[in-house]
């Protein structure tokens, strides 16, 4: 993590200091959460619509903060408490990661997708972690505070950092590579999710290709090949030459080259970049499509391919995204991070292909998908029909669109309901696909099936 003197840390702002009574007084890493703060840190409160962080600024030096952040219009100042003054400590949280992120010799990899970037992070960290020092996003901290405090939270030995790109708005992503001013740049996938807020899948698209703006001179771009909205707007753009641009995908600059087969703890498949077959400790054969550009950066960047295989057959993916746990005689399929009709159906997929006897999927509401939301939850749940899926059970205001497109499927008002319906399969072998977007918490559900 960030290691300066205040002195240091207020040059990289251009800030003045208040009370500071030693010239040689250290922070160590920061915090906007004053119930986090350890010794020596840094503390930036934050205003918000109901809270003001600097109400809890003596609390936060209490629990040993070096000193804090203070916006120059929040007077009287503090009495006896090291300050460095600054007009918005948002912006200057900001300023402050992009000003550090620019001291460190590092490789800066950015990471956005509809869906798929976090697993992408995963397992480049996986990956590149066998060889060097490296260090990621940690939880879904992948926003315009998120991102900084994940640069600030690096170590300055840190020789390849992996940063995940969220994206709400047009220009975030923009905004995001502005800091993190990114040595490779990869676009996962391109879908509906947050359609709400741009009208198009095209919309979508232009928005997340703002990450090669800030892209670095001979920098390395991977997009997925099999989204033609990413296509399109390629063709539409000009990009400087010097900038490097694969693809990957079945007509890609990497593919697989075999079937996917589902092994016992993941997947494993052939691919044009490496000699041996690939074992990915996840399941989907989107995770093998999320793999490729992983495979394509490390070859890039000479990581050998005993170092590649070993991060991919290890990996440790983020929770709630297709892990599989078995309970009782059932196995559940945890992917209840998120959803959108695309990753709802590439679940419905990957539930189809893990043997059982009875394939089960507990679907919740897709949130944030605009005006033909109902069309697409009936879609989903159409698809769920045609696919194989034998039970469908449905919880969620919106949901209730799914249900009436498979016959036979059930309703639920709450949770418990849902659990109480299925607990009996837990004794079959079969397997229970688990998903809804984030706000849904359909991780309950795991976790009550998981207690039972």
């Amino acid at each position: 993590m960030i290691e300066k003197t205040v002195i240091e840390v207020a040059k990289m702002l251009q800030a003045e200091i208040l009370n500071l009574d030693d010239v040689n007084k250290k922070i160590c890493g920061v915090t906007m959460d004053s119930r986090q703060v350890a010794p020596n840190m840094l503390y930036i409160p934050m205003v918000g619509t109901r809270v003001d962080g600097h109400t809890f600024v003596e609390s936060a030096i209490e629990k040993g903060a070096s000193a804090t952040l203070w916006m120059e219009d929040h007077r009287p100042y503090p009495e006896g408490i090291v300050c460095v003054l600054v007009k918005d400590t948002a912006k200057a949280l900001q300023e402050l990661a992009k000003t550090y992120l620019a001291t460190l010799d590092c490789k800066v990899i950015a990471v956005t997708g509809s869906n798929g970037k976090t697993s992408c992070k995963d397992m480049l960290y996986s990956v590149f972690s066998q060889e060097r020092k490296t260090q990621k996003t940690q939880g879904n901290r992948n926003n315009e505070l998120g991102l900084p405090l994940t640069i600030l939270d690096f170590d300055e030995d840190i020789e390849v950092a992996i940063l995940e790109m969220g994206m709400e708005y047009k220009h975030d992503i923009d905004f995001l590579c502005s800091i993190a001013q990114p040595d490779i740049s990869v676009i996962t996938t391109i879908g509906t999710a947050h359609m709400e807020f741009f009208g198009g899948k095209k919309q979508i698209a232009q928005s997340k290709l703002e990450i090669l703006d800030n892209l670095k001179e001979n920098g390395l771009f991977l997009y997925n090949i099999e989204s033609p909205e990413l296509k399109e707007c390629l063709k539409e753009m000009t990009i400087d030459a010097s900038k490097v641009i694969a693809s990957f995908g079945k007509c890609g600059d990497i593919s697989i080259t075999s079937d996917i087969a589902y092994e016992e703890d993941g997947i494993s498949f052939m691919t044009s970049l490496l000699q041996d077959r690939v074992y990915l400790k996840a399941f989907g054969d989107f995770q093998a499509m999320n793999s490729l550009p992983v495979i394509y950066i490390a070859r890039h960047e000479g990581i050998k391919e005993e170092s590649i295989l070993k991060g991919l057959k290890e990996l440790e993916i983020t929770k709630m995204r297709t892990a599989l746990i078995s309970v009782e005689k059932a196995r559940i399929l945890d992917d209840t991070y998120k959803s959108n009709p695309e990753s709802a159906k590439a679940a419905i997929d990957t539930l189809m292909k893990i043997p059982a006897k009875k394939h089960i999927a507990l679907l919740a509401d897709m949130l944030e998908l605009g005006p033909e939301e109902d069309d697409l939850h009936y879609d989903v749940g159409a698809y769920a029909k045609e696919h194989g899926v034998d039970v469908l059970y449905c919880t969620g205001p919106i949901s209730k669109h799914m249900a009436k497109a498979f016959d036979g499927a059930r309703w639920f008002e709450t949770k418990e309901e849902i659990v109480e319906a299925v607990k009996d399969y837990l004794q079959q072998d079969c397997v229970i696909l688990v998903k809804g977007s984030r706000a849904m918490a359909m991780d309950k559900i795991v976790n009550m099936l998981r207690e039972m």
